[in-house]
């Protein structure tokens, strides 16, 4: 492999100048530019970039823990925030967790070496001082870790409401409601809480079935919704995330149900599912492309110094009507 002083000596300059041409520092005329990327495209010369960051205690890399990047919300996620770190100048490195404990804390291991400038945590599963512990600019993502870790989420209180609302117009009177595990401290709690409180404002019945830790996959999913609608007859309506509401109505069709005649569904996130699910999907949708770019904002603005630790609450929740509701 070719060296920096391979380059040097290919386009006749120093050492030093080669690297001040890497580094783009000093005076540097038009010439020595030209000469010395040629040099570099002819021995096909490629520096270190990390060698290079580290020596300047910056590595422009920016570390990504998600519980299952398989999940339709954080693959969606993962894909914008990528792309705003990009145009930020970073890169991002996925840490996929799987749910497991151990590779959480092998991730984490990895972060202490300081390989990172900064990490974005949507995973939940160790204690929180071990994230206090980083001694890393951190945000949170749809969870919440400590007071001073600032997390950012979209507006659940709004989202709660705004899902509610179409089985109080559509005159349900029993209503599923299938949501995360409340060991985890997740500020999605708040619009499962605000959702059943708006029905029962509204004498609607809201069954709540709170997922296991080990009922985050499509078969749990399925078995789920069976064992619930046959055994309650009387729900009338199923609320819930995207992808899981999308099995509700292939079961319910498959039943020989009417929809929104039978049940009225409502679905929750927006990913790319809800486009494509029949009948058309009503869904509440998150501000993704909003949400990513303040977590992004708010991760550089501690990687520059600042000193945040509130949470940062994203508005632009908007309820999408489709063909499921009344």
């Amino acid at each position: 492999m070719a060296t920096i002083k391979d380059v040097a000596a290919l386009s006749g300059v120093s050492v030093t100048t080669v690297s001040r041409v890497l580094n783009k520092r000093g005076y540097i005329s038009e010439d020595t530019y030209k000469k010395v990327y040629d040099a570099m495209a002819e021995l096909n010369y490629q520096p270190n970039q990390l060698a290079r960051s580290l020596s300047k205690q910056k590595t422009n890399f920016i570390g990504l823990l998600v519980p299952d990047v398989s999940h339709p919300f954080f693959a969606e996620m993962t894909h914008l925030l990528e792309i705003s770190l990009f145009n930020h100048g970073y890169k991002l490195i996925l840490c996929n967790t799987q749910r497991n404990d151990m590779r959480e804390q092998s991730y984490l291991d990895m972060l202490r070496q300081n390989k990172v400038d900064g990490a974005i945590v949507a995973t939940h599963y160790l204690q929180t001082s071990d994230y206090k512990d980083l001694s890393l600019p951190l945000v949170a993502m749809d969870v919440f870790l400590d007071e001073s870790i600032p997390s950012v989420h979209s507006n659940h209180i709004r989202g709660g409401k705004l899902a509610a609302r179409p089985f109080i117009d559509g005159n349900a009177h029993c209503v599923l409601q299938i949501r995360g595990d409340s060991d985890i401290k997740s500020p999605a709690w708040m619009r499962h809480s605000v959702f059943a409180d708006e029905l029962l404002e509204h004498n609607i019945k809201c069954i709540d079935y709170e997922l296991k830790a080990d009922e985050f996959d499509i078969s749990s999913y399925c078995k789920i919704i069976q064992k619930q609608l046959d055994s309650h007859p009387e729900i009338d309506g199923v609320f819930s995330t995207d992808i899981i509401v999308s099995y509700a109505i292939k079961y319910i069709l498959e039943k020989g149900k009417k929809i929104p005649d039978d049940y009225i569904i409502v679905g929750y996130d927006g990913v790319d599912i809800s486009n494509y699910v029949y009948p058309s999907l009503s869904y509440v949708r998150q501000p993704f492309e909003k949400l990513a770019d303040t977590i992004v904002d708010v991760l550089l603005r501690k990687i520059n110094g600042e000193n945040l630790t509130d949470d940062v609450v994203v508005n632009d929740v908007r309820y999408i009507a489709g063909n499921t509701t009344r």
